[in-house]
């Protein structure tokens, strides 16, 4: 039985259809399953999950099809005190129970959403926020120890969408239904049942990869959503034009983090050697694209506001020179300590995984290590990560590292952490970043491989789709024409 989920936006549909155009439903094929929806403070959303709940609820601001900050919950803002303080005017909207939105309401979802033991995954990164004050009913402060630039866009993120028992306030609601054996949920722009009369603007349906591209070329949907570089071959595969295969250039982190601290893995000099040994340039020439940079630094190289540092010597060496101080460091590890057993890499079920799995398998048997293919859910040594970050800051790279979640955490990174954290000082912000960055690299609990990408396949009956560097394409902002 498919399970298909209809989204319906009659204001934008009322709007196109009085310029006089005919448009139809857009029909989209997510890759993966349907997600549980949940309070983003309780649980952090996958992709699936936070497509919908930018559909479905949101926070004081959120993000546009062009990746940039608009209206949320507030209808406009403020900034005062440079960039200490921001005055947000809350629009004249309800919850799903009907009751108001206020400022109190919403400084009260703030303030549980940014508390230290915060289960969102968000918290760390707003703990520059002081105060958070209901002024008036409709008129909420926000007050800053230090300024960042990026405040905003950490509150459009899908994590800071304001989420309830009955659901959130966005764009589009949740209507129930079932129509002809399939099971459906309706999104529309009023919780009132009446709206399931209305042609619905966007139909989407879950489906494995392979499944969502057969969808696409058969012309039963119009975008493909989800995709990164383990999926990418099933659209390849159906040779795409350039207007077809959009292609978001997102920032985060895509390679393998170590999950299992012990034996060989425990030593920080270890994970160094397992980094240098693979060959990106030869994994990037398998994928053979232009989006495919190797990454050798965890942070990425545009990350602002860090500070300079000094990179690893081995970046800079060729790969014969790496690959024999790698041997060498294995047989004098395995002289003192005995055979190391083979390493379990966790990896997708999907096409895209092959090449890497080949590189780093073949780069590490070379050096003297047995390697093994495990499922991603799988016990495994090292797993496969593939995440967007949520800001161009390289403060996101260390809330996923941060110590309390990082067992490889060393001493040198928890100091300039704090060092960060206790500072308001410019100067020494940008040293203690510079240190925490060094120190990150160094104890290495995660291996990039390359850049990473969000694909999607997109037809040309679609508008109001734009790539971005946050991978953001509003449900409710999608239009397609009619094509009887």
């Amino acid at each position: 039985m498919k399970r298909r989920f209809l989204v319906l936006a009659m204001l934008i549909a009322a709007a196109a259809c009085g310029q006089g155009e005919e448009t139809g439903p857009v029909l989209i094929a997510a890759i993966g399953e349907q997600p549980d929806l949940a309070d983003p403070d309780r649980v952090p959303p996958d992709d699936n999950a936070a497509m919908l709940l930018q559909a479905t609820a949101q926070g004081l601001v959120r993000l546009d099809p062009q990746g940039e900050i608009e209206a949320g919950l507030a209808a406009r803002w403020t900034v005062l005190d440079e960039g200490r303080t921001y005055i947000f005017r809350i629009d004249d909207i309800e919850w799903p129970d009907g009751t108001a939105v206020t400022a109190g309401e919403v400084a009260r979802r703030l303030r549980n959403a940014t508390r230290a033991g915060s289960g969102n995954r968000l918290a760390p990164l707003l703990s520059d926020i002081e105060e958070i004050n209901a002024v008036t009913p409709f008129v909420i402060e926000l007050v800053l120890r230090r300024p960042r630039t990026d405040l905003l866009r950490l509150l459009a993120q899908p994590e800071m969408a304001f989420w309830t028992t009955e659901g959130g306030v966005g764009p589009l609601a949740p209507l129930s239904d079932d129509r002809d054996g399939i099971d459906l949920v309706r999104y529309g722009t009023s919780a009132d049942p009446e709206v399931s009369a209305v042609r619905p603007l966007v139909e989407l349906e879950y489906a494995p990869p392979a499944m969502a591209v057969a969808l696409f070329e058969l012309g039963r949907v119009d975008l493909v959503a989800g995709g990164g570089w383990t999926t990418l071959p099933y659209a390849e595969a159906i040779r795409p034009d350039a207007a077809q295969l959009q292609i978001d250039p997102v920032e985060g982190l895509f390679g393998l983090q170590v999950v299992e601290f012990d034996g060989f893995l425990a030593e920080p000099e270890n994970r160094r050697v397992l980094a240098l040994a693979i060959d990106r340039q030869r994994l990037a020439a398998m994928l053979d694209r232009p989006e495919a940079e190797p990454r050798s630094l965890i942070i990425a190289p545009s990350a602002q506001g860090v500070g300079p540092y000094q990179m690893p010597g081995w970046i800079e060496a060729d790969m014969d020179r790496r690959r024999a101080f790698a041997r060498t460091a294995i047989a004098s590890w395995e002289d003192a300590n005995g055979e190391i057993p083979p390493l379990r890499i966790a990896l997708p079920d999907e096409a895209g995984s092959r090449p890497i799995f080949a590189v780093v398998a073949t780069d590490w048997r070379a050096i003297g290590l047995d390697v093994e293919r495990v499922p991603l859910d799988g016990d495994a040594d090292l797993r496969l990560v593939d995440r967007v970050a949520a800001t161009d800051r390289g403060t996101w790279y260390f809330n996923v590292f941060r110590c309390d979640a990082n067992p490889a955490c060393s001493e040198e990174y928890e100091a300039a952490l704090d060092l960060f954290a206790e500072n308001e000082t410019p100067g020494v912000g940008v040293l203690a970043t510079a240190k925490a960055a060094r120190a990150l690299q160094d104890s290495m609990p995660f291996i990039p491989l390359l850049r990473p990408i969000r694909w999607w396949l997109v037809s040309s009956r679609l508008t109001g789709f734009e790539t971005n560097a946050y991978a953001s394409h509003p449900l409710d902002q999608l239009i397609a024409a009619s094509g009887d």
